[in-house]
């Protein structure tokens, strides 16, 4: 049987990440990875910020266009008030280019990366974790982290964590269309390809958050709405995406470019302070947690912060008090703790309603100069929602 100071299973951004800070610190690390390949099992493409991998794994992040403008589009009904912002450090990257990288920097500070290699069950003695059996033989290591995706297989088979349920998940679908530079940069007004955009939508009724990425030669699209507004209104999501991209005009931007990938993903939206951190010498980062910021749709970050908390734990063979206190430490963490609150509000009933309402109306009264409908609006909404937000502001410092 092979022995290691620490296995980590999952080479996306957390385990990669839990991967190099234990192996820079001279630990003999191993990654699994049931992929063929880094990256492979992930959707497409992201948009990250660039100087916080950079401040992880180093400079040479790969990545496809710089995010020059992010547009986000607000629904009040049929007609969209929209916002730009011109925002720095954030690009556009292909996950399996991102991921490979990642893994090989972890690779360079000395873990070994095996794919094509799947983790069936741990082993117990007590409390303390002793072998990881895989579809390829078994290996012994002092601790564990589990850096295995929202799938969370190994976790919930350990007793750590639960399943997911309707409640608390959003379903997400996504297609990638291939698409000339030259024509990118047509479609979307670009002066050069090193030029790119991320553009958010928020519509209701039922609630969904919509998304668009450039890259190189091709473009991305597609939509996340809670699973139980699906069930109950027994809506198919690739259904929910085809009237998103009708009503947004995305659908006649792309008409005539072929399709490149059609992917779907749950992505837990509980998790994360209300999920078991770890269990003896076992710990457990990224989409496993739930560690999706809701406000910003960045998984990568949040997953790379907790798997160098991870690779920190098992080191210095935190305890579950400990490794949760240190998460909520961390910026990149503790932030997506503070928006559970203001989410879970926001996805029941006609929260979202209301609030984009609001924001619509305020903005359209501010437009034309009404001041006294900015007035009429913000006493309108005193009691229901600006309360909500203030408490929010608040409690994000």
């Amino acid at each position: 049987m092979l022995n290691y100071d620490i296995v980590v299973v999952g080479a996306g951004p957390a385990g990669s990440a839990a991967a190099l800070k234990a192996a820079s610190a001279g630990k003999k690390v191993l990654v699994i990875e049931r992929g063929p390949e880094p990256g492979s099992k992930n959707v497409s493409g992201a948009m990250i910020r660039k100087d916080f991998v950079s401040s992880v794994f180093g400079d040479s992040v790969p990545f496809e266009r710089k995010v020059d403008t992010l547009k986000l589009s607000l629904y009040d009904k049929e007609s969209p008030v929209n916002i730009d912002f011109h925002p720095n450090q954030l690009v556009t990257t292909g996950r399996l280019k991102l991921d490979k990288w990642m893994s090989s920097v972890a690779e360079n500070a000395g873990a070994m990366v095996i794919s094509k290699t799947t983790g069936l069950n741990l082993t117990w003695d007590g409390d303390k974790a002793k072998t990881l059996i895989t579809d390829r033989g078994e290996v012994s290591a002092k601790s564990f982290i589990l850096a295995e995706g929202v799938n969370a297989l190994l976790s919930m088979k350990s007793g750590i964590r639960g399943d997911l349920n309707t409640e608390n998940s959003v379903q997400t679908v996504k297609e990638v269309y291939s698409v000339k530079k030259e024509d990118i940069n047509s479609i979307f007004g670009f002066p050069d390809e090193s030029t790119g955009m991320s553009w958010r939508f928020v519509m209701t009724d039922p609630l969904v958050a919509g998304f668009l990425y450039t890259y190189k030669d091709s473009v991305s699209v597609g939509i996340g709405s809670p699973i139980n507004q699906l069930v109950e209104r027994k809506i198919r999501p690739e259904k929910l995406l085809d009237d998103f991209l009708d009503k947004t005009g995305l659908s006649a931007k792309l008409k005539g470019y072929s399709l490149r990938e059609y992917s779907a993903k749950v992505i837990p939206e509980g998790g994360f302070p209300n999920m078991n951190v770890s269990k003896g010498n076992v710990y457990i980062c990224g989409d496993a947690l739930g560690l999706v910021d809701p406000l910003t749709f960045d998984g990568i970050s949040p997953a790379i912060a907790s798997g160098t908390l991870a690779g920190t734990a098992a080191l210095e063979g935190f305890t579950p008090d400990i490794y949760k206190y240190e998460m909520m430490k961390n910026t990149e963490i503790s932030k997506i703790a503070k928006e559970r609150k203001l989410e879970s509000e926001f996805m029941s009933g006609n929260k979202a309603g209301e609030y984009i309402n609001m924001i619509s109306t305020l903005l359209k009264n501010w437009a034309s100069g009404d001041l006294s409908g900015i007035r009429g609006t913000m006493i309108e909404n005193y009691k229901n929602i600006i309360p909500d937000m203030l408490s929010f502001v608040i409690n994000m410092r």
